[in-house]
């Protein structure tokens, strides 16, 4: 039998092998076009500045290094409170529980709130962060097609109506940046009497009056029973919150077990959320830019092999792990990244871009002339 250690080195030259092998980089000495800092907050000077201030002048009790436990046992305080209540209010939802990421978020709430018995209907392209609180959950699982409304109706169709039922899905999605056809959605929950659960990752602080979500754009948030809001993405920060009514924020205080066991955000952190949060309403140029920007994008891509979408993300397709890792590795200057298989299917490899409000139209056109 081979030794603990020789086993993981062997895994790990198989996945080489594969070309599969992920690996960390630093990219600080590239143009950016693989994060999700859409708006530029994680580099706005003036945004860190109104952070040191705000956090400088809380009470000193606050201003503690750490958060010391779990929110359960000591990590509560008056700041996570004011800021979950200030963030309700902007997004116009009763209550906001935060998590540590997005990823306990998304975890917690579906592994927790669909019971046994009831049926999850799940866009296929959703976030692994939603596929792994699938996995966890009692609840059965019904995957329809991505944005497919009749093959969604086809599944629906298989229940009886005093089945709880439950729609999960993103309102913009990460790999191929489409959105999802809220509206329609909205109307076919209420026809089957479902809920909906709304992943907003790639459409908060982006869309809405004062960056909301799409989900406020459309004016559904009274339609949608649950909206996961992060804040690693056009807020700059990291971290996210779960909105909706008063009893579902209890519910996951009692029962979302990433939020029971993880220890509390730090005050710091808390603190930067709350100022982000203020800020974020005066971002309404930064957000007409970000909105410039993908339509020069569209503009001048002129290759076959760009996706369609209308989002800051946007995809390049090539064929094969091997051939998108030499594309993307050819555009060294650019901080892009290649998706492969099996992350997104086979035959639909891509090159990854996101572009934020912060690019110039010279370097939106030299990574199009560069890729193309």
């Amino acid at each position: 039998m081979k030794n603990s250690q020789q086993q993981l080195i062997d895994l790990l030259e198989t996945r080489r092998k594969e070309g599969l092998l992920r690996q960390l980089q630093v990219l600080d000495d590239r143009t950016d076009f693989c994060s999700n800092d859409y708006l530029g907050l994680a580099s706005d000077q003036t945004l860190a500045a109104n952070i040191a201030r705000d956090f400088e002048a809380l009470p000193l009790a606050s201003r503690k290094n750490g958060s010391t436990g779990s929110r359960l046992i000591s990590g509560q305080s008056n700041l996570i409170e004011q800021f979950e209540n200030e963030c309700a209010a902007f997004h116009g939802a009763e209550a906001a529980l935060l998590f540590s990421s997005g990823y306990d978020a998304n975890v917690g709430l579906i592994a927790s709130l669909p019971q046994e018995g009831d049926v999850i209907f799940c866009d296929k392209l959703l976030h692994a962060s939603l596929i792994d609180g699938l996995r966890l959950s009692k609840a059965e699982r019904r995957i329809f097609k991505h944005n497919n409304l009749e093959d969604l109706v086809h599944l629906l169709d298989q229940y009886p109506a005093e089945t709880r039922k439950w729609i999960v899905v993103e309102s913009v999605y990460s790999m191929d940046g489409d959105i999802a056809p809220l509206t329609a959605l909205v109307d076919l929950k209420n026809s089957y009497g479902a809920e909906l659960i709304v992943d907003e990752a790639h459409s908060g602080g982006i869309y809405g009056p004062a960056g909301q979500g799409l989900v406020f754009e459309l004016g559904l948030m009274e339609e949608v029973f649950a909206r996961v809001i992060t804040f690693g993405k056009a807020w700059g920060n990291a971290g996210a919150v779960v909105l909706g009514s008063l009893a579902l924020k209890e519910y996951l205080v009692n029962f979302a077990r990433p939020f029971i066991y993880s220890t509390a955000p730090a005050p710091a952190h808390v603190s930067a959320l709350l100022s982000t949060l203020r800020y974020l309403p005066s971002q309404n140029e930064a957000r007409k830019k970000l909105q410039e920007n993908i339509a020069f994008f569209r503009e001048n891509a002129k290759s076959d092999a760009w996706g369609d979408s209308k989002t800051a993300i946007q995809t390049f397709f090539v064929t094969g792990n091997e051939a998108v890792r030499a594309k993307a590795a050819k555009a060294n200057e650019f901080a892009i990244k290649p998706i492969v298989s099996p992350t997104v299917p086979k035959g639909k490899e891509r090159i990854r871009i996101t572009l934020s409000a912060m690019h110039t139209k010279e370097q939106i056109q030299s990574l199009i002339k560069t890729l193309e």
